[in-house]
């Protein structure tokens, strides 16, 4: 190929070796690069020698996702579809490195009508194209993002509009585009665009202003502003962004807060790190006795007593260094200091909100003082309840001792009856029948040996005579059955046995191993009741016909073959409460329940060292009660 002629080729030479960009001759027949620039090798990463040796060089490091629009706007190119060839492709170096490049070629020269020498500048465009790609995203984000971006120049005239700005103000981009910014604007809040704009021209920018607007549909919603000056390529400002923000329902709720605060019972304050206050409610100010002047922007501590404002700084220091509501401030009790009186008693409880400005301090403040008043008069109501009950637990103490003493008098003198009775029996009917008893017997000895016509007759008197003398001595042992002596307990209820046998006509044992050692006379007598009144009930109630009374060292048993108890029976009748009392008097505890299989048993069991010595002095209910 013929070379470039220019007047000094060393001059030429040395001004394309200086540049950044590739320049590139290829030959088409045969197919070589016939000069590369030394960019080449910067960028691809091969010697230009390689690329001469090896022209797939240039096209293999282009990127595989470029290579086929690459190969198509060459041949488009070639062979005439396109005048221009026009191709932008990223190219991967031989050091993995991505740069995008900006390839533009020209028709050097034909032969014979067909092309046969072409060349071209491959331009390095990576930060252009990353220029670009920071553009389209942040064009992508301000399209897409909620609060209105729009641009303006330094008279307040639009020149962006985003989606953002159509939803909150309800004006499309061609409603916008070209006009005032003003038309927005209500006219109490004319003033704000002349004071944006000093400051803008200025170079300061405007956060978090709030204020409010007008949309479409006339209705004025609440904004927050956010503004920032917009500079050339040389610095000099030439316009604004403005982004506005729809704070509308959260003012409302704002507003519902704030209300919420200013009706509740309790005091609320919201104190900053430094432990001022920053913002008071309405209770607030009753409970100290000051308008919110003078407490918003003073320290809490103040509002303490002295001897107070050292701990609760050092309690609240320990709370915001950690995180979460603290347990150890909920419910603690201070005092606080209310203006022309004493201090008052009061219960806080912390909790914390982080905010964007550090953290912040939520302190609930609840006066306890008719709390605590309440709390004194249930004290002195219940010390004077409980010395009224215990004046009234003594005073049924004394009752209930004194229904027991008469309750034992009247045991007493029904035993010391029975004991009459049966003495009377013993001593005079006993006799008596022994007497007429005798006589019948010398009588019918005579009229035997007389052989008169009624000898037997007579014989017949005595034998009932002598029938009714055994029967009066079983009555008069029924009354007065226990013996004080050694073994005389368990010979009554051996008596006892044998006489329900006869009286009855069952068949009633007694058993015994290892009798307990005597008791006084009064436990073993309401024992043998016990035994007696269970003798009647299985013979009576159970219709048993075999009864078996059971004495060991620790317990009073008697089982029958009867019916058992039946559900509907009464376990709180007369009988089984006088065997209850008898038993608590006895110092044994009485159990009265169905046998395994059939029948009915009832269990005393005596305390440890057997039979009560003595009667207890325990609190039963009354057995003659109704």
């Amino acid at each position: 190929m013929k070379r470039a002629t220019p007047p000094d080729e060393s001059r030429f030479r040395l001004l394309v070796e200086s540049i950044g960009d590739v320049l590139w001759f290829r030959e088409l027949e045969p197919d070589r690069f016939s000069y590369v620039s030394p960019a080449f090798e910067r960028i691809w990463g091969h010697p230009v020698e390689e690329l001469q040796q090896n022209p797939r060089l240039w096209e293999d490091g282009i990127h595989p996702g470029d290579r086929p629009a690459v190969r198509k706007a060459l041949r488009q190119w070639l062979s005439g579809e396109k005048a221009a060839y026009d191709s932008c492709y990223r190219v991967i170096g031989r050091d993995g490195e991505v740069r995008w490049m900006a390839d533009r070629g020209i028709i050097l020269g034909r032969r014979n009508g067909k092309l046969c020498q072409i060349g071209g500048i491959a331009r390095d465009v990576t930060e252009h194209e990353a220029a670009e790609a920071a553009r389209r995203k942040l064009a992508a984000v301000v399209e897409d993002s909620c609060d209105a971006i729009v641009t303006l120049d330094l008279d307040g005239i639009i020149q962006t509009w985003n989606a953002g700005a159509e939803r909150i103000f309800q004006y499309t981009a061609a409603e916008a585009i070209g006009r005032n910014v003003s038309f927005l604007r209500p006219p109490e809040a004319a003033d704000d665009e002349t004071v944006f704009r000093r400051r803008i021209r200025a170079g300061r920018r405007i956060e978090h202003y709030e204020t409010h607007r007008i949309r479409k549909d006339g209705r004025v919603i609440d904004i927050s502003l956010t503004l920032s000056p917009l500079r050339d390529a040389a610095g000099k400002i030439t316009g604004f962004s403005k982004i506005s923000r729809d704070i509308t329902e959260r003012n409302v709720d704002r507003r519902m807060f704030h209300q919420l605060l200013e009706s509740a019972p309790d005091g609320f304050v919201i104190l900053n790190a430094a432990g001022s206050v920053l913002m008071a409610n309405a209770r607030t100010e009753q409970l100290f006795g000051l308008p919110k002047q003078q407490i918003i922007g003073a320290a809490f501590k103040k509002l303490l007593p002295l001897k107070e404002r050292s701990h609760f700084t050092t309690c609240c220091r320990e709370f915001l260094r950690r995180t979460g509501t603290s347990e150890n401030f909920r419910g603690r009790l201070l005092h606080g200091l209310r203006k022309g009186s004493s201090a008052f008693p009061m219960e806080i409880s912390l909790s914390r909100v982080e905010t964007p400005e550090g953290p912040l301090v939520i302190i609930d403040i609840a006066d306890i003082t008719e709390r605590q008043q309440a709390e004194q008069t249930i004290r002195r109501l219940n010390t004077e309840l409980e010395e009224r009950v215990q004046q009234r637990t003594a005073e049924l103490t004394r009752q209930v001792e004194a229904r027991m003493q008469l309750e034992e008098e009247i045991l007493h003198i029904s035993e010391r009856e029975q004991r009459r009775i049966g003495q009377d029996l013993h001593d005079d009917l006993g006799q008596q029948l022994a007497g007429a008893w005798m006589m019948a017997d010398v009588l019918q000895r005579r009229l035997a040996a007389d052989s008169a016509p009624h000898s037997d007759a007579a014989r017949k008197l005595g034998t009932l005579l002598q029938k009714a003398l055994a029967h009066a001595r079983g009555l008069a042992r029924g009354l007065h059955p226990v013996a004080p002596e050694q073994g005389g307990f368990a010979r009554a209820l051996e008596s006892l046995a044998a006489q329900s046998s006869e009286l009855f006509g069952v068949n009633c044992r007694f058993q015994t191993s290892a009798a307990p050692p005597p008791g006084n006379d009064t436990a073993c007598t309401h024992l043998y009741r016990i035994a007696q009144e269970a003798v009647s009930n299985a013979v009576r109630h159970g219709r048993a016909r075999n009864i078996r009374i059971r004495l060991t060292i620790t317990a009073l048993t008697i089982t029958d073959d009867g019916c058992g108890l039946q559900p509907a029976a009464n376990s709180d009748g007369m009988g089984q409460r006088i065997m209850r009392y008898r038993a608590e008097r006895a110092a044994a505890t009485l159990s009265i329940e169905n046998g395994r299989q059939k029948g009915v048993v009832v269990t005393c069991r005596f305390s440890q060292g057997g039979i009560a010595a003595t009667v207890p002095a325990a609190k039963p209910p009354s057995p003659l009660a109704d």
